[in-house]
């Protein structure tokens, strides 16, 4: 899709769990032109899309992140196709707006 990505949760070793940039974002991409220019991504597993979802709604920074111009996407990514075939990984991807948060 053209952006330029990179990686921004980092290993804390010291609590021996993953960091999240501002505590939702894994990935930033970027693009000089279109309407989200700099989006925060959430990558995950298939089943842990709505859980994602809560987690970015709940958090404030989030918002605030929508508020000055920032896109927010949820990421899942799952096995799917037919029945007996192989399966190929498919990603559903989920648009975070500001009317999604209730406070």
């Amino acid at each position: 899709m053209g952006f330029t990505c990179q990686v921004v949760e980092h290993w804390n070793a010291f609590s021996r769990r993953r960091v999240d940039l501002f505590n939702f974002i894994d990935i930033v991409a970027i693009m000089p032109e279109g309407i989200d220019r700099i989006i925060g991504i959430q990558a995950c597993a298939g089943a842990s899309h709505a859980a994602r979802r809560t987690k970015i709604l709940a958090e404030p920074k989030a918002k605030l992140w929508l508020l000055y111009g920032g896109g927010i996407r949820v990421v899942s990514w799952s096995k799917k196709g037919p029945q007996g075939k192989a399966k190929n990984w498919k990603p559903r991807v989920e648009v975070i707006r500001l009317e999604m948060f209730t406070c």
